[in-house]
């Protein structure tokens, strides 16, 4: 009965344990979709910047507007510059999806590290109420047989 109760014990501190590694895991998973979401809206924003720059580059084009051979390199050198640039904010997002992928997977994890360990403490409690019980049926018995009372009786 001893080792059931320092199970119990123990099952008891895991619990703990692998409720502070999901709320940690939580906590990790939440801050990794904030930075997602701050990159996604980042990129967004710098694809906006894209889309205009192109748009007057393209509206240049449409009116047959002469570029010397100057201007005709700065504009390539603002578009390969813009391009760069969003090229550049597309990586936060990668890692941010990578991280926040990463996050969730853990806090799944602990999710279920969790749950086993309360189902393996339902199962313990069980076994403990049935050897309480067992114990009291052998208590009742001595006490029955001090009395003098015959087996089966």
């Amino acid at each position: 009965m001893h080792d059931e109760w320092r199970k119990s014990r123990q099952l008891d501190a895991a619990s703990r344990l692998r409720v502070m590694q999901r709320e940690k895991a939580e906590l990790v998973y939440n801050r990794s979709r904030h930075d997602l979401v701050k990159a996604q809206r980042l990129l967004g924003e710098e694809q906006l910047r894209y889309d205009a720059l192109q748009a007057g580059f393209e509206a240049l084009g449409r009116i047959g507007t002469p570029l010397d051979p100057s201007q005709h390199e700065q504009r390539l050198l603002a578009h390969t510059a813009a391009f760069q640039r969003l090229a550049a904010a597309y990586q936060p997002v990668v890692e941010a999806r990578q991280t926040s992928r990463s996050a969730m997977a853990q806090l799944l994890k602990c999710k279920v590290n969790e749950d086993l360990i309360a189902k393996a403490k339902e199962r313990l409690e069980v076994l403990l109420d049935k050897a309480v019980l067992e114990y009291e049926s052998v208590d009742i018995f001595d006490a029955q047989q001090a009395l003098g009372a015959g087996h089966g009786r």
